[in-house]
Parts: C-alpha cells; structure tokens; sequence
C-alpha cells in the first residue's frame, strides 16, 4: 500500500477511537468508553483526572448526577502518525442539557480540543494520554423548545439507543 493510503487509513482508524469515545459518553456506556484507552493511560479533563478506566467511571457518575443529555461533535484533527504511535489534536463541542439549583433548566455548551497521545494495540488505535483544552463555555436558560412538539424521538442513555442497532453493537 502506498504511503498516502496507509496514512488515511490511520487517520480513520484514530478517528474511529475518538467517535467511540464521544458514543460511549453520550450514552453512558462506560465500557464503550473506557475500551478507548490503554490499560496505563491517563486522561485530564481538568477537575476530572485519572487512568482511563478511573476517569470514565468517575465521569460517567457525574454525566448521570449533573445531566439529562449530553452530546459531543466532532470537527477538525491534525493527527501525525509515527510507526505505532500518534497525536492528535481534535476539536470538539460538546452540549448538554441539566437542571440547575433553582430549578431552571440550562444549556451548557464547551468549545475545545483534545489532545491525545495514541498507541497502536493489537490493530487498533488506543489512547495513552488526553488533555482537554477549553476554549470557551456558556451555559444559557432554556426558554422554550421549539421541537418539543414535533414527534421526534429522544436519545437514550443506554444500548436501548436506535443507533446500537443499526452499528451492530
């Protein structure tokens, strides 16, 4: 395979990586999320840090605690691969709904980046170390929900989710 092939088929095989873990934290499928990481990674998130398995069990008490919905897209990664490791700079949003102390419900919205180190195990595109990089947050009242009325389904926060069946998961 020639050298431009092989480097876009490592670029989606980290991409894959990182849409997994955005799937598992958006359905609070904790063992999705912590199969993204190595067994001696470490992820900081800011107040949140620890091994991958520690930090996705202490994130995803907090996502079910603090959130009714959370959603994460991704845009742009600037990855460069050397041999069986990698980094990946990616920016993300992420957007969740919660209910605050006096009772309103907010949206919360996150602009930034991850940073990750990644080593290839077994085939597959691991990550060793991320650092969430925030570059801006607002979180604003919801006032009004101009789809409430409009028939569409809401997401679940499990493998119930329509999307399990349709990836095969």
């Amino acid at each position: 395979m020639n050298n431009e092939l092989q480097e876009m088929l490592e670029h989606h095989q980290i991409r894959k990586t990182l849409s997994e873990y955005c799937h598992g934290c958006d359905r609070c499928d904790v063992d999705r999320m912590s199969s993204v990481y190595v067994e001696d990674s470490w992820d900081d998130h800011g107040a949140v840090q620890g091994s991958g398995a520690d930090f996705t069990r202490i994130m995803m008490s907090q996502i079910l605690t603090k959130t009714n919905t959370l959603s994460h897209m991704l845009g742009q990664s600037l990855i460069r691969v050397d041999g069986d490791e990698a980094g990946a700079e990616t920016y993300f949003l992420a957007v969740s709904t919660s209910t605050n102390e006096q009772g309103e419900k907010m949206c919360n919205q996150l602009g930034g980046r991850f940073v990750d180190k990644l080593l290839r195990e077994n085939d597959r595109w691991l990550i060793k170390h991320r650092t969430v990089l925030r570059d801006w947050s607002i979180s604003s009242p919801i006032t009004s929900d101009w789809t409430a009325d409009a028939g569409l389904r809401g997401g679940i926060r499990s493998c119930g989710d329509p999307s399990y069946a349709v990836l095969g998961l």
